[in-house]
């Protein structure tokens, strides 16, 4: 068996603990194999269990990496089943859309700008702001 230099993913580990107890079984040791074979089933039922659990539009944004309205909106069109109440969706965990950590989305915010969000000013748009004290003719 050869070492890669990438970390397997929890699904991969589940084959590999299954290789690793055929490899035992296959050179005399029956007893380890065992446990390599019973390791990954309980892997699997975790897994299984992890995919099952339901979360909040706000807790399934946290993890997929996509915004809560995003994911809001994937229900509202069907792309992901709402497991909870009409206004109160809930999404199974096995279902989310994960964003890669290279993918390209909204830039980070400059200093200035968390500077500003955090004291309360909030950045408009000028082009719909109308000048104070003016009224339509």
């Amino acid at each position: 068996m050869e070492h890669d230099d990438h970390t397997p993913s929890p699904g991969d580990l589940s084959t590999t603990w299954r290789q690793r107890a055929q490899y035992l079984s296959d050179f005399g040791d029956p007893n380890s194999a065992r446990l390599w074979q019973l390791a990954a089933a309980e892997l699997d039922q975790a897994l299984q269990a992890l995919g099952e659990e339901t979360l909040t539009l706000v807790e399934a944004a946290a993890v997929s990496g996509y915004t809560a309205d995003h994911i809001g909106s994937l229900v509202r069109s069907g792309k992901i089943r709402n497991v909870g109440r009409p206004n109160a969706p809930r999404v199974r965990r096995a279902e989310l859309p994960i964003k890669s950590p290279t993918s390209p989305g909204r830039p980070a915010a400059t200093p200035r700008q968390q500077r500003r969000k955090a004291a309360g000013k909030h950045v408009h748009n000028i082009s719909k702001l109308k000048p104070p004290g003016r009224r339509p003719h």
